[in-house]
Parts: structure tokens; sequence; C-alpha cells
């Protein structure tokens, strides 16, 4: 984190760069062998007042650093675990084959409703 001081000292320009770096790895006999892994860099800039009694540059940090937390946790959880849910569903079935038939067969029927 990277702290620049205004004239005056009232008021302090912060610069907070994090970076997290993901890597799972399974290989169960049920559903086989998968890997993942990546980083994310966020970087976010801000100005901030800084006093000696509520904001002081603990306290802008701590806020910079827990906001950004946050919003990692949130994208890591969108991008690297909800797209790979979606991708091995998408691959992937828990469905026997005559279940799978079914559907097909009632998505078929409706489709041909559906156009008449």
């Amino acid at each position: 984190m990277g702290v620049r001081f205004w004239a005056g000292g009232r008021h302090a320009h912060y610069k907070l760069t994090s970076t997290v770096m993901l890597w799972l790895q399974t290989n169960k006999e049920g559903s086989g062998m998968m890997n993942l892994g990546g980083s994310l860099t966020r970087q976010v800039e801000a100005d901030h007042p800084v006093n000696d009694s509520v904001n002081t540059h603990l306290v802008n940090m701590g806020r910079m650093i827990e906001d950004m937390e946050s919003k990692i946790r949130s994208t890591l959880n969108e991008i690297y675990f909800g797209k790979t849910k979606q991708i091995v569903c998408e691959l992937r079935t828990t469905l026997d084959s005559e279940e799978l038939k079914r559907q097909k067969m009632i998505a078929n029927e409706i489709k041909g409703g559906i156009t008449k």
C-alpha cells in the first residue's frame, strides 16, 4: 500500500494493490480429476481525510483492505467457482440415461407445441 500526503497533512492519497493466487485440485474416483488455478490482481486508489482522533492512517488503510478483500472474494466466487460449476454441470450430469431421454422428450414436446 502506498500513501502520499497532501499539503497541510489533513488528507492522504492511498493506493492499494492486492493479489490473490488460487489453486484447487481434485482427483476423486467418482468425479475424476480437475485442476483450477489462477491469480487475480486488483488496484484501488482513494483520498481520505487524516486526523488524530477518528481517521488515522491505520483506520483508512484498514477500511480499504477490508473493502478490497470483500470485492476480491466476491469476484473469485463469481469467476472461478461460479464459472467452473457452470462448465462442470454442462459437461457432466448426475442423471442416468433414461432420465436424460425423458427430459429431452419432454423438451421436444414443448418445443413442438410452441411452434404449432
